[in-house]
């Protein structure tokens, strides 16, 4: 992993702390919650390979709480099947706003990438039409 994978995955990990700590009041607070994923992303200001690296997170979760396995059973049966009901929709919640929160930015995101683009073409340009200048008169000579 280099420096930039890194610093991402520091960065998702950073913010999933935020998420399991409100997973946590959810828990706590009889199964309700004012969360929005979507108003945590937008205040974080986080791109979508950021949302995209975090979203995955919580498939794992999912899948215990509603696996039919002997283990994962008795791992939660302190929650009856209201609260199990309550926190499946909690959870599911986070990744479709997740979801939402791309679909929201994606135009800004694009229109941000071809900003960059057409600046980094014009830079380009730039710098080939300073290094003809500073070889010679400036114009191209004609055959």
């Amino acid at each position: 992993m280099n420096k930039i994978q890194l610093a991402m995955r520091n960065k998702v990990n950073e913010a999933l702390g935020e998420v399991e700590y409100q997973l946590d009041l959810f828990m706590d607070n009889g199964y309700k919650s004012n969360f929005k994923i979507e108003k945590y992303l937008k205040q974080l200001e986080f791109k979508r390979k950021l949302v995209e690296m975090m979203k995955p997170e919580w498939d794992g979760l999912i899948a215990e709480v509603s696996s039919e396995e002997e283990d994962f059973i008795e791992a939660y049966n302190f929650m009856n099947k209201t609260q199990k009901a309550r926190f499946l929709k909690f959870l599911r919640s986070l990744g479709e706003g997740c979801d939402k929160y791309i679909a929201a930015n994606e135009a800004e995101w694009k229109a941000e990438t071809s900003r960059r683009r057409i600046m980094n073409k014009a830079k380009k340009r730039n710098k080939q039409r300073i290094e003809e200048i500073s070889k010679g008169t400036g114009y191209a000579k004609r055959k």
